[in-house]
């Protein structure tokens, strides 16, 4: 597809490629802030406390969808990290050689650490770090924790979306081949070579399978935001919702991403077996103990 935009030449630096993923995961956050501030208002939350707390739960989710994919992807990244240490590190472990022996190590980090960010990173460890980084936030600020998780999941749900259109543009998560006459095929030989989708071979095109899925769950959560029974409703449907549609989206993948029990099951999809256990007991528990309550104006 389009996996760059522009090359921006910068003095001293050379030109930097800005990457459509890059861009798109940028419009994704800004969105969802934007649909997460609007929502706040309905919940009797302050705006502005969430579009602060939403630059925390951004953080979070790169960070956690990064460490995730290195535990996934352990065996490839620690081959390559012993291959860059052996190879002294690489460009910055030759700046650093005053370091001695250290400096190979240093530089293998550091190319490991630029692969890392090259890499799109597993959705599951980004949203496991921005619910952590939502209960700290809540109790710092002594928010209601189901009133703001209410509020983040629609907008997580809409934001996710739009990330995955940057996908389909880098040719990440791609598909199995398929002779479907929607099969799409990618010829962009830098896609190739920076995530490894398979060129010229028709395949499932699950970015946008995704992108639609998690576009349409946002639109219906936010349909059902206004006729919520209790708080934390909308946020255990997300879990569940998104939950089931990832585990079978996984069959349709083709991309290396981690497998369990003898390659039974991905990564995600037992992750997503537990949330969607867990958000149904969470519904179950709460329907139980709800307080009737009035439902919510729409937003001027």
């Amino acid at each position: 597809m389009f996996p760059t935009l522009f090359e921006l030449p910068l003095p001293f630096v050379g030109p930097i490629t800005i990457h459509t993923y890059g861009v798109l995961l940028v419009v994704s956050f800004l969105i969802a802030i934007l649909v997460a501030r609007r929502l706040a208002r309905l919940n009797e939350i302050d705006p502005d406390v969430v579009v602060d707390m939403g630059v925390y739960i951004i953080l979070a989710a790169l960070l956690g969808a990064k460490i995730l994919l290195l535990v996934v992807d352990w065996e490839i990244y620690s081959r390559q990290f012993r291959t860059l240490a052996a190879e002294g590190g690489g460009a910055v472990g030759q700046a650093l050689g005053f370091f001695g022996s250290v400096s190979a190590y240093l530089g293998a980090i550091a190319q490991m650490g630029m692969s890392l960010l090259q890499a799109g990173g597993v959705f599951y460890g980004g949203f496991i770090a921005a619910a952590l980084v939502t209960v700290w936030y809540a109790r710092r600020h002594e928010l209601g924790l189901w009133k703001v998780a209410d509020v983040a999941a629609p907008a997580a749900a809409i934001g996710h979306g739009i990330g995955r259109l940057g996908c389909f543009a880098a040719g990440c998560c791609y598909g199995i081949t398929t002779d479907l006459p929607w099969g799409v095929t990618f010829t962009d030989t830098y896609s190739g070579s920076l995530v490894g989708v398979p060129l010229n071979i028709p395949l499932h095109p699950t970015q946008l399978y995704e992108a639609t899925t998690n576009v349409l769950l946002g639109v219906f959560l936010i349909w059902m935001f206004r006729r919520k029974q209790f708080d934390g409703q909308i946020f255990w449907v997300y879990v569940l919702a998104y939950a089931v549609a990832r585990f079978f989206h996984e069959f349709l993948r083709a991309d290396p991403r981690g497998f369990l029990f003898g390659g039974a099951l991905s990564t995600s999809q037992f992750i997503a077996i537990v949330g969607a256990t867990i958000a149904l007991g969470m519904l179950a528990r709460m329907k139980g103990k709800r307080e009737p309550m009035e439902p919510a104006e729409s937003p001027s």
